[in-house]
C-alpha cells in the first residue's frame, strides 16, 4: 500500500500541506540518511503514516481495532524500537535545512536569533516496566511523578519557534530509577541514547548545546530558567562561545563577585545585589541592573566571568519578593534589551503545550522500549516543525519566494522608468515647438543625450521601448 502522504486526498488541506512538506524539504532522502538500509517495508513509508496519524483525528488503537492499518501493527512497533536510527541527526540535518531555505531569509540580520533551552515533564504515571523510568520531581506543580523530563532545545527569532533537540532524561541517581536498561550493543544509538538518559541535567543540556553548534547554527543568545542558572553551567556555555541570558534566584549555591573600594571582591548573593540599587531607582518596571562577577568556584584557575544583573519588577500578585532578576552575559547590552531578548524563552512553553496537547505526545503509544519513546517524540518535533513553517508561511507575505520580491522590484523600476519617459517626452516636445528640425536630426539629438548619460541610467532607459511614444 502506498504510504498515506502520497495519497492524500485534494480536499484535506492538512494532509495536502503534509505531503507538501515532506516534498519541499526532502525529508525522505534526509532519513533514509539517518536510518540506512533495511529489508522489508522501506521506513521512510512508516515515517509518513505515523507522522500524519494525528491529521487523521483517530488513534493507532482505533485504527488497528477497525482494521484500517496498512501493515501489521508489529511492523510499527519494530519501527520504533530500532536502536541504529540516528533521530537526533535527523532532526538536526532537517532544521538546518529549514532554517537556511526559509527561516533565515525571512529574519533580518539584525534581529536576535536565540537557543532556548527548557526542560518538561514527559509522564508515564501508570506504567511499571518502562526501561528506565524514573520518580522525577515537578518543578511547576510541585510534585513527584513516574517517567522522565523532556530536556529540550529550540530556535527562536521572536516570531517563530523551531525545535532542535531533546534529550528524555531519568534519574542520574540509581535509587530514583524504578526499572533499568535492557543489553544494548554498545555500537549502536540506542546504547548511546541510554547513557545520555542517566546524566545529570547539565551535562545533557552541554551535549544537546554541542550537538546544534557542531551543524553550524549560529545563535546571538542561550536563554534558559533559574534551574540551569549556576556558576558551573554560566562559565562552560561561554567557552563554546554563547552568551547566556537566564533567570536567576536568590540560591545560597548562586553567589557573585562585587568589587570593594580596596580592590578586594567580596561575595554576595543576589539579594544583597538588590539592596545595591534598590534606593537609587523609583518605581519602573526595570528597577536598575549592576555589573559583577561570576567565578566557576573558589579554587577554580579560570578567571571570573563579567555579568550583568537586571532587576525587573515582579507583577506576580502575592509574589514572596518584589522583584525578578535576569542575568547576562553579555555586559554591553542594554536593560531592556536584555528583559525584551529574555521574553522570548516563552515560545518554548507554548511548544511544550501544543505538543502535549495537540500532538500527542506520550499519549500515542504506550511502549516500554526506551528507543520507541525517542521516537515517537521524534515525530511530535517533526510535526511541529511542519505546523511552525505553515504558521509562519501564512502570516509572513515575504514567504511567498523570490518571485514575489522580483515582482515588487520590477514594479519600483517601471514606475521610475514612466516618470523618465514622461520627461524625455516633454524634452522632445519643447525641441519641435522651438526649433525647426527633420525627425532624423531629432533623434541623433536624442541617442546622443542618452549615450552620454550615467550608466544607472542608460539601465533604466533600455526599458523604454515598453512604452508607446509618439
Amino acid at each position: 500500500m502506498n504510504p498515506i502522504l502520497q495519497q492524500a486526498p485534494s480536499n484535506d488541506e492538512t494532509l495536502s500541506s503534509a505531503a507538501e512538506f515532506f516534498r519541499t524539504f526532502g525529508i525522505a532522502e534526509l532519513f533514509n540518511r539517518s536510518a540506512g538500509k533495511g529489508k522489508g517495508i522501506p521506513a521512510v513509508r512508516i515515517l509518513q503514516f505515523l507522522f500524519a496519524l494525528v491529521f487523521l483525528r483517530k488513534t493507532f488503537f482505533e485504527m488497528m481495532r477497525e482494521n484500517s492499518l496498512p501493515w501489521g501493527k508489529d511492523t510499527f512497533y519494530r519501527f520504533l524500537s530500532e536502536s541504529r536510527i540516528n533521530w537526533r541527526r535527523f532532526l538536526l540535518v532537517l532544521a538546518k535545512r529549514l532554517l537556511d531555505t526559509f527561516f533565515l531569509p525571512l529574519t533580518m540580520e539584525s534581529r536576535d536569533r536565540v537557543l532556548v533551552l527548557d526542560d518538561s515533564a514527559y509522564s508515564r504515571n501508570r506504567s511499571k516496566k518502562v526501561e528506565l523510568l524514573s520518580k522525577c520531581y515537578d518543578h511547576c506543580d510541585h510534585r513527584h511523578f513516574r517517567g522522565f523530563r523532556m530536556l529540550s532545545l529550540g530556535w527562536s527569532d521572536g516570531r517563530s519557534f523551531l525545535p532542535l533537540a531533546f534529550s528524555l532524561l531519568g534519574s542520574a541517581k540509581e535509587e530514583n530509577r524504578l526499572f533499568g536498561a535492557r543489553e544494548t550493543d554498545g555500537r549502536t544509538r540506542g546504547a548511546h541514547r541510554r547513557k545520555e538518559a542517566v546524566m545529570k541535567t547539565p551535562e545533557a543540556a552541554l551535549v544537546l548545546l554541542d550537538a546544534v553548534l557542531s551543524n553550524r547554527m549560529k545563535a546571538d543568545f542561550l536563554l534558559f530558567d533559574s534551574w540551569f542558572a549556576t556558576n558551573q553551567f554560566l562559565h562552560s556555555v561561554h567557552r563554546k562561545g554563547v552568551h547566556s541570558i537566564a533567570m536567576v534566584k536568590d540560591f545560597n549555591s548562586m553567589q557573585f563577585l562585587v568589587g570593594r573600594e580596596d580592590g578586594t571582591k567580596k561575595r554576595m548573593k543576589l539579594s544583597g545585589l538588590y539592596g545595591k540599587v534598590n534606593s537609587v531607582f523609583g518605581k519602573k518596571d526595570i528597577l536598575g541592573s549592576v555589573l559583577v562577577e561570576v567565578d566557576n568556584g573558589k579554587d577554580s584557575p579560570e578567571p571570573p566571568l563579567p555579568v550583568k544583573v537586571v532587576f525587573v519588577r515582579n507583577r506576580k500578585s502575592g509574589a514572596r519578593r518584589e522583584w525578578l532578576a535576569i542575568l547576562c552575559t553579555d555586559t554591553s547590552v542594554p536593560d531592556e534589551e536584555v528583559v525584551r531578548i529574555y521574553g522570548k524563552r516563552w515560545s518554548i512553553e507554548v511548544f511544550f503545550k501544543a505538543c502535549k496537547s495537540v500532538l500527542r505526545l506520550s499519549k500515542e503509544f504506550q511502549t516500554r522500549s526506551y528507543d520507541s519513546m525517542v521516537a515517537h517524540t521524534s515525530i511530535v518535533f517533526l510535526r511541529y516543525m511542519m505546523l511552525s513553517f505553515e504558521l509562519r508561511r501564512s502570516e509572513d507575505d515575504r514567504a511567498y519566494g523570490e518571485i514575489f520580491c522580483r515582482c515588487c522590484e520590477e514594479l519600483e523600476d517601471i514606475s521610475f522608468v514612466a516618470s523618465l519617459a514622461l520627461l524625455l517626452e516633454m524634452l522632445r516636445s519643447a525641441v519641435r515647438a522651438g526649433i525647426d528640425m527633420t525627425e532624423a536630426i531629432l533623434e541623433r539629438m536624442f541617442t546622443e543625450f542618452v549615450r552620454k548619460t550615467p550608466g544607472f541610467l542608460r539601465n533604466k532607459i533600455g526599458v523604454l521601448a515598453a512604452f508607446s511614444m509618439s
